[in-house]
């Protein structure tokens, strides 16, 4: 086959062309530090890259509704123990009042105590985290303990789970249901009588009325039976703050192990995309020299001119 000029040049000028895009090809990969930087540089990787980088943003997302729902239940256990110490001032007070030797004011001055302290437990029973009443069950955006115009007490939470997806396809309960705590503080949602509810509203408010009006020593033994039912709700205290420190054992084992999976997670992910720096520059190099011997080449190819061959 007969070679000519014109065959030359174009074959030289496709080689530089192919030497220059190697060489930016390796000169993008030392700018970005990466391997991948368009679907063309390696489509199989890229797939892999695409699927890690959706576990690593799905497995964030759920280290931050862990934490979420891990300050949400500190926020309840925290409540609780307000409402736990309330009740052992209660228990002081109640066996205080129903000694025989107090006077008409020193057990005023008791139930003054009770009431203030019935008042505050009302406050606690409306607590938020956030924007998000905590004893409400679902209905978070309403406060769960409310007056009607009448001033009687209407309970507005319910027994439903406030739930967290925490994994794919597991969800985790924040709040405490079942009844526990709406029955803790109102076993009826609207009693036409408070202190005859066997919730703590009801039980403080009897509490409070019984020690105002104390005639004889058959008053002084209701004050002295109230210890029961102050005993049974302090024990419901204990046993949903016991139910709150497992969860959020649970909700810590899972952070930790999303944490791990992370950690894995952006290993693979930078082996799939980042750029090995050391073989790059090499390899820059390398092209570079490649290049400039090509162009070394053509010069030396391309420098006849037609006056040469007329000589």
């Amino acid at each position: 086959m007969r070679v000519t000029n014109n065959m030359i040049v174009n074959d030289l000028r496709r080689n530089l062309n192919n030497n220059m895009r190697a060489m930016d090809n390796w000169n993008r990969q030392l700018s970005t530090t990466r391997k991948l930087n368009k679907p063309s540089d390696n489509p199989a990787d890229l797939v892999k890259a695409m699927r890690l980088r959706t576990n690593l943003v799905e497995g964030e997302q759920y280290i931050r509704n862990i934490g979420e729902a891990i300050n949400f239940m500190e926020t309840t256990d925290a409540a609780l123990n307000d409402i736990s110490s309330i009740l052992q001032r209660v228990r002081d007070l109640t066996v205080k009042a129903a000694n025989g030797t107090n006077d008409d004011r020193a057990r005023q001055a008791i139930a003054d105590e009770i009431g203030e302290l019935n008042k505050q437990i009302q406050m606690i029973a409306n607590s938020t985290y956030g924007t998000k009443h905590i004893f409400a069950g679902t209905n978070v955006t309403e406060k769960p303990l409310q007056q009607d115009d009448s001033g009687k007490f209407i309970w507005k939470g319910n027994n439903e789970a406030f739930e967290m997806e925490i994994a794919v396809g597991a969800k985790f309960c924040m709040n405490l249901t079942n009844g526990g705590m709406q029955n803790f503080f109102m076993e009826n949602d609207a009693p036409d009588d408070v202190a005859t509810d066997k919730g703590i509203f009801g039980i403080l408010t009897k509490l409070e009325s019984d020690i105002r009006n104390v005639n004889n020593g058959d008053d002084l033994e209701k004050i002295s039976q109230t210890l029961d039912a102050l005993d049974e709700k302090i024990d419901v205290l204990l046993t949903a703050r016991a139910s709150i420190g497992a969860r959020v054992n649970r909700l810590e084992l899972q952070q930790n192990r999303l944490q791990d999976t992370k950690l894995s997670f952006t290993s693979l992910l930078s082996q799939a995309e980042d750029a090995d720096m050391a073989e790059v520059i090499m390899q820059l190099k390398m092209q570079e020299n490649v290049f400039r011997a090509s162009l070394g080449a053509g010069a030396r190819i391309i420098q006849p001119s037609l006056l040469d061959f007329l000589r």
